[in-house]
């Protein structure tokens, strides 16, 4: 058995659009692509685990486009401006030898990371290499993307999936593992909590699967999810305006994932419990506009995790 085979991440990530659960309206464009080999440059923008570059695969696997005519770039760690000129120029202002569709393909992976430099010279790019080139970038912070850039691009939002998809899914891939669900609400609450990413759910069901009397058992602990846990931590120490304590576990303990879920949390839980939070700091209408203004930056800021710490003392200063 592959290691492909064993981890069912890879195993099931999608190899068609029909696979995908992307909105049918981005389907339907991309099968469009296909149909006709008329392919613009494109950006797939969305948070982590939505399938922006499992899309992009799925398109250039679509096309049939050859080893030779792809150039595959992370660019969190390709992504400076002398990158730019020395590896991604050459091979984009080369020909392809394919007649079918006489192009070559340039994969930018995390295109939010390229530097301001690197954008301003892959704008350039983009428009001198379009008799011999395409771009397909993903990116989670679509904002990072200079507007020039976007201009030159057709983007493509992938939001988080209906729950009902996402659900269909899971019961797929646990049918197909032969894997008997110890309790269905449990499996459920895992799904609910997951939702925002597919790919962490889908490990996540893995993990905790295990053998049983020769059988493929899911047992589904709810209260290890370690995202619901530090946020709840969170809430509790932010009502008691301990912010000492709450800088520590911000900086030991959040992950980029619950930093991208923490404002929309955080935002329920204040209007559910808004007598809670009157008496902190400046009192709740101060914490809702420093909420407004963490998030809005939060796009992008490198450091998502100092953007969160930055939020919680301005939230919790009295003003004088």
């Amino acid at each position: 058995m592959s290691l492909k085979d064993r981890l069912w991440v890879a195993k099931y990530a999608p190899t068609t659009f029909k696979e995908t659960l992307m909105p049918k309206y981005i389907k339907d464009k991309m099968l469009d692509y296909i149909e006709t080999k008329d392919i613009p440059n494109l950006l797939f923008a969305g948070p982590a685990g939505t399938g922006k570059t499992t899309s992009g695969k799925v398109l250039l696997e679509a096309l049939k486009v050859e080893d030779e005519d792809l150039l595959f770039i992370n660019a969190s760690d390709i992504n400076s401006v002398d990158d730019v000129r020395n590896i991604i120029r050459p091979f984009a202002m080369s020909m392809s030898s394919n007649e079918d569709l006489p192009v070559k393909f340039i994969f930018l992976d995390e295109a939010d990371h390229l530097s301001g430099a690197a954008q301003a010279a892959l704008r350039n790019l983009i428009e001198a290499s379009y008799d011999s080139a395409r771009f397909i970038l993903t990116a989670n912070y679509p904002k990072k993307i200079i507007p020039a850039l976007h201009s030159r691009v057709q983007s493509f939002t992938l939001e988080k999936p209906n729950i009902n998809g996402i659900a269909e899914r899971v019961l797929t891939i646990l049918d197909n593992e032969h894997v008997v669900v110890e309790n269905e609400d449990d499996l459920l609450m895992l799904i609910k909590n997951n939702s925002t990413d597919i790919r962490k759910l889908i490990q996540l069901l893995q993990q905790n699967t295990t053998i049983s009397n020769g059988k493929n058992v899911l047992r589904v602990n709810v209260k290890s999810d370690e995202g619901t846990v530090v946020f709840n931590d969170y809430l509790t120490l932010f009502k008691k305006g301990d912010a000492k304590a709450l800088r520590n576990l911000v900086y030991s303990k959040f992950t980029d994932t619950d930093t991208n879920d923490f404002w929309t949390l955080l935002l329920d839980d204040l209007i559910k419990n808004s007598e809670k939070y009157e008496e902190l700091g400046s009192g709740i209408d101060n914490i809702i506009y420093q909420l407004n203004e963490g998030q809005r930056t939060h796009e992008m800021v490198s450091n998502k995790v100092l953007n969160v710490i930055g939020f919680t003392l301005a939230a919790l200063i009295e003003e004088e």
